[in-house]
């Protein structure tokens, strides 16, 4: 018996030893590992950019560009992704880039974000500074995006039918300003008669003067609908601009200003002027917001007020749905809806309808 209780005590602090060292590798495992990946250096590379998320992600790739505190980043697995600038812990690029600051000055070259500090070429500063970046030096091709949604219709049988409606956005942003070109056409073609033909252009510049407000010195839309008895609607302004709201997910600005518009028209009334100007005011405010991953919602609203002659009040609202199908292309669902309170009379005294509805679903290519 007591030859049994020695052999019970001698393997008991055994077992106990290797028991504890065993709980106590487990804990160093689990406490240590991501303490390391939190602190981990990104590696010195000259042939691709690093970056670390807040999940302790790494990433490897080339870095777009950062507007409105959305990093585009082409990873070298995953292809071209966004990501909130909040989510980054770590950034380090292997080729200089253009650094927009908040206080509107431009500075470029080699950027490291780590720890809550930044450095650009060994400089330190304050990475809430930061305002936009662009990938490269200042070139021309670094600051232009372009996007374009093309639908149609063919119907053939008891009615031949044709419908082809084209959206392009396009935009120059550098740090310190954003040049916008907006094109929206429709055409339509029944039995060999032409039912739907309009062509609206919107183009603006803007000059940031902080990061929420914006003066526009030039604005300008030009309209083409011979079906509201419209040869061409010219209007040309200028104004400033508000941001509202301006996080990573959430955008929602105000802009507008006085301007002059000019309207020619396609037939008139015996005694009727052939074209009529008119000083207006025109006021716009654009909300776009990230849905999930893989959908945008965006609307637009941009109203004019002028003289009845001119047309009176008018309107043009756009919302769409834009659906990630790949990188580069999109399902685009969109909804257009234009008013003019005081259509001009053709030359028989009909008025045309003050509203127009359009329901457009098409394939959006990004270049």
């Amino acid at each position: 018996m007591t030859q049994g209780k020695l052999s019970l005590f001698s393997i008991t602090p055994i077992a106990s030893a290797i028991l504890g060292l065993s709980l106590s590798f487990n804990a160093l495992a689990n406490t240590n590992q991501p303490d390391a990946m939190a602190g981990m250096t990104l590696p010195q590379d000259n042939k691709y950019d690093w970056l670390q998320l807040t999940s302790l992600e790494v990433l490897k790739g080339e870095l777009k560009n950062l507007y409105d505190d959305k990093l585009e980043f082409d990873s070298d697995n995953l292809d071209t992704i966004s990501i909130d600038w909040e989510d980054i812990k770590q950034l380090k690029t292997a080729q200089p880039v253009s650094i927009g600051f908040t206080d509107l000055s431009t500075k470029t070259g080699i950027l490291v974000v780590k720890d809550g500090q930044a450095f650009l070429d060994g400089q330190a500063f304050d990475p809430k500074n930061i305002m936009t970046i662009i990938s490269g030096e200042q070139k021309e091709a670094n600051y232009w995006s372009n996007k374009i949604t093309l639908g149609a219709n063919f119907r053939s049988g008891n009615t031949d039918q044709i419908d082809y409606s084209a959206i392009s956005h396009n935009t120059r942003r550098t740090t310190e300003s954003r040049f916008n070109l907006d094109y929206l056409g429709n055409y339509t073609k029944t039995d060999n008669q032409s039912t739907t033909n309009n062509h609206r252009i919107n183009s603006n510049f803007d000059w940031f003067i902080s990061k929420q407000f914006y003066l526009r010195p030039i604005f300008a839309e030009v309209y083409i609908d011979p079906f509201l008895n419209l040869d061409y609607k010219a209007t040309l302004g200028s104004g400033l601009g508000y941001n509202i709201i301006d996080t990573s997910k959430t955008e929602w600005s105000i802009s507008g200003g006085p301007a002059y518009t000019y309207s020619k028209y396609k037939q008139v009334e015996q005694d009727q002027r052939q074209s009529d100007g008119s000083a207006s005011f025109v006021l716009e405010t654009s909300y776009e917001t990230e849905i999930n991953k893989t959908i945008d919602f965006n609307t637009k609203y941009r109203g004019q007020f002028a003289s009845s002659d001119a047309g009176g009040y008018s309107h043009h609202a756009i919302a769409s749905f834009e659906v990630e199908l790949t990188d580069i292309f999109d399902l685009d669902l969109s909804f257009v809806w234009d008013h003019t309170n005081s259509p001009q009379a053709n030359s028989q005294g009909l008025i045309p309808e003050q509203n127009d509805y359009q329901f457009i679903v098409g394939f959006g290519i990004d270049l």
